[in-house]
């Protein structure tokens, strides 16, 4: 099933990607599934993970806006083993980060062996933003007006992503396609619904007045990006539920891949323990 959202390798055109597929009905059938059935599986898968502590996995949310970002975070992940999740929001860079190389900020955000690490937004701003806004005033003359800087970035990204992967750290990037009609509403339910106003913001809506540059920024991120080794995934996100399905299926997937197992005593540890476990029966400790 989600071989059909998965581009790696292929080009695209993203007002060929579907944002909708199911029914509301349908889609908030797939809610019960997900809790009975595969919440529980990659937890179960992810709780192996972070015992063994030999792999990670770092996890992109990349979208525009009231797309779902949050709230996948939100239904989903926080069901994973708490002691081996991370979640870093990435905003507009400070100047501290700013005096660095674009990459260095993400080192925070990178995961351990045995977690699963989740970047809210993350490098891919460094493509998407400045294509929009003028955010390279901090760069030297040469770099900025660059005309191969974008292809130069996505190679560093390309080259990034390999090197956590080589390094026992898979890389699974989710692009959240949402349409700019139901981006509307739900920008409206946030302005209209007191619990959800602290959600809104008033840069979105300069986001929605640049719809058709960012749309034009995610097609080249998707086609530069997308590879083998870290392939990008895309949600159709006017269906939450569906688009949060297809998302644990690829983390299950990916940790299926990686097999991790429970670690057991072996050699004189084996010894000691079962030397204990049998003081410990009797009661003469």
């Amino acid at each position: 099933m989600i071989n059909k959202y998965k581009i790696s390798g292929k080009k695209i055109k993203i007002e060929d990607l579907e944002e909708k597929i199911v029914s509301k009905e349908k889609d908030d059938e797939i809610k019960r599934e997900l809790y009975e059935d595969l919440v529980p599986r990659l937890r179960g898968l992810h709780e192996k993970l972070f015992a063994e502590s030999k792999q990670g996995i770092l996890v992109v949310l990349q979208a525009i806006d009231a797309a779902g970002k949050d709230e996948i975070i939100k239904y989903i992940f926080s069901n994973l083993e708490p002691q081996g999740l991370k979640n870093t929001s990435y905003g507009k860079p400070t100047d501290e980060e700013n005096a660095h190389d674009y990459l260095w900020r993400m080192a925070k955000g990178l995961p351990k062996r045995g977690e699963v690490a989740i970047l809210n937004r993350s490098y891919y701003e460094d493509i998407i933003s400045p294509k929009i806004y003028d955010t390279l005033g901090h760069l030297p003359d040469e770099i900025k007006n660059d005309e191969n800087l974008w292809e130069k970035r996505y190679k560093h990204i390309n080259n990034f992503e390999e090197y956590l992967v080589e390094n026992g750290f898979k890389v699974v990037k989710f692009f959240f396609n949402v349409s700019k009609d139901e981006q509307r509403k739900r920008l409206l339910e946030r302005i209209e619904d007191p619990k959800k106003n602290a959600d809104f913001s008033f840069s979105d809506l300069d986001d929605r007045d640049n719809w058709d540059k960012y749309q034009v920024a995610f097609e080249e991120m998707l086609n530069n990006t997308s590879t083998e080794t870290a392939p990008w995934y895309v949600l159709p996100a006017d269906n939450p539920w569906l688009a949060r399905k297809i998302a644990t299926l690829a983390l299950i997937e990916t940790m299926e891949e990686i097999n991790p197992k429970y670690p057991t005593f072996t050699g004189e540890d084996k010894k000691k323990a079962e030397e204990i476990a049998d003081k410990l029966r009797n009661k003469e400790i």
